[in-house]
């Protein structure tokens, strides 16, 4: 008898707790989940130019009175656009004052009756000064800025010999946390975006700026693609693909893509190029590079199974119709075949390399000659030389003969090569 009612009671003390757990599916999991919602950024940038065309049509904004916008597309703080109209069509030049004469920003737009002008190069948190012409006539704008973010990094040290530079701007990106920027000569922040944009930063042909976009599609630090986009912030194109993006990208003669990006199913990462067609976002053609290297040869300290190359550039050399990467965790700067995919040389230490990859490998010439280390950057100059940044971690692949950090160093380096006797 007893024994029966011990039994019930466990079988009521089951039935309590399926109760409860279906009670807990019912209100909590069988709610519909309302997902954030971002309005798509190119609306958003379209009704913004509706709304400044149409205050400028419905207001008569003149050169004596312009209309100032800051931060006009609201992730790039230190630009602004002015408005006004003039009687007739006009040019007309403007003067970003600087602290000094080198770091004064100038430019002249060309004639027209409607003038919506981007202004770059405002100091922040400052009355920037804008001297705006037209004809013989002068007109003064004070254009007042915010703080930079608090998690804004400055530099330490600025060191310039203002004799050999100009007034040109330095431009910078993080590989993951940080700021799109760009200093002037002294140091100062004269340009930066918000949002979590990154990778290398170029100029295209057209004169819009080229990043990875500020979407990510996998940790740690891979976009979706690339955006293209002015200084003023504005977006004209995201380029998005499969593998998403990650380093470097290189313009091609017709416009199309040169990619550094992933193949996630493959197990392994940063190891795929794509040639992206720029007008449809089609992938045309890929390179593997695991199919062209081995991967547990040449490894540098840095080595993981995982992320075993570690491509960290892009670079097309027409005059040779090959492709120029540098995989980072083999100190190794590859150069392969366009066409075929097919590897015609290797440029760094030949430690841990098997015998049959020796023949791709340069033998060093001239006096106090030094390998690359981890290398970042490398490009085909004009002459054919090849130009990398030696980031020179360890400067050995063997571990008893590591330099320590403390008594190492990084430099951009040029190496003349003979591609015909090695």
């Amino acid at each position: 008898m007893k024994k029966r009612k011990v039994f019930e009671f466990i079988i009521i003390i089951i039935l309590l707790l399926l109760s409860l757990v279906l009670f807990y599916f019912i209100f909590f999991f069988d709610k519909k989940t309302e997902v954030n919602k971002t309005a798509d950024i190119l609306v958003t940038q379209n009704n913004l130019e509706q709304k400044y065309t149409n205050n400028l049509k419905e207001n008569d904004y003149s050169f004596n009175d312009p209309k100032v916008i800051l931060d006009p597309y609201g992730n790039s703080p230190l630009t602004a656009l002015i408005m006004f109209n003039t009687d007739t069509s006009q040019a007309v030049s403007i003067s970003v004052e600087g602290k000094d004469d080198k770091t004064t920003i100038n430019y002249t737009f060309s004639s027209s009756k409607t003038h919506i002008l981007p202004i770059y190069g405002l100091y922040a948190n400052y009355k920037n000064k804008i001297t705006l012409k037209v004809g013989n006539k002068t007109k003064i704008v004070y254009i007042k800025t915010k703080k930079l973010p608090s998690d804004f990094i400055l530099p330490t040290k600025v060191t310039a010999n203002k004799t050999k530079i100009n007034n040109n701007l330095i431009f910078v990106s993080p590989s993951s946390t940080g700021y799109v920027s760009a200093y002037d000569m002294n140091g100062d922040v004269r340009w930066y975006l918000e949002g979590s944009y990154c990778w290398d930063i170029q100029r295209l042909k057209n004169g819009h700026l080229l990043i990875g976009s500020n979407r990510q599609i996998n940790y740690p630090y891979y976009s979706v693609g690339l955006v293209e986009i002015d200084l003023s912030g504005k977006i004209y194109n995201e380029y998005t693909l499969p593998g998403g993006y990650h380093h470097d990208v290189f313009e091609m003669e017709n416009g199309d893509f040169l990619i550094a990006t992933n193949d996630f199913t493959s197990g392994t990462v940063e190891d795929h190029v794509a040639l992206m067609d720029r007008k449809t976002g089609k992938i045309k053609k890929t390179w593997d590079v695991s199919k062209i290297l081995p991967e547990d040869e040449g490894k540098s300290e840095n080595w993981e199974s995982y992320d075993w190359f570690h491509n960290n550039a892009v670079w097309y050399d027409k005059n040779t119709n090959s492709i120029m990467l540098s995989g980072r965790h083999q100190d190794a700067v590859i150069n392969i075949d366009y066409d075929t995919g097919k590897l015609n040389w290797i440029i760094g230490d030949s430690t841990n390399w098997s015998k049959k990859m020796k023949k791709y490998f340069f033998t060093p010439t001239g006096t106090n000659f030094e390998w690359q280390w981890s290398q970042h950057a490398a490009m085909v100059l004009p002459n054919g030389n090849i130009f990398l940044f030696d980031n020179g971690n360890n400067r050995s692949k063997i571990k008893n003969k590591y330099v320590s950090a403390n008594n190492n160093y990084s430099r951009a380096v040029i190496y003349n090569i003979n591609t015909k006797n090695m």
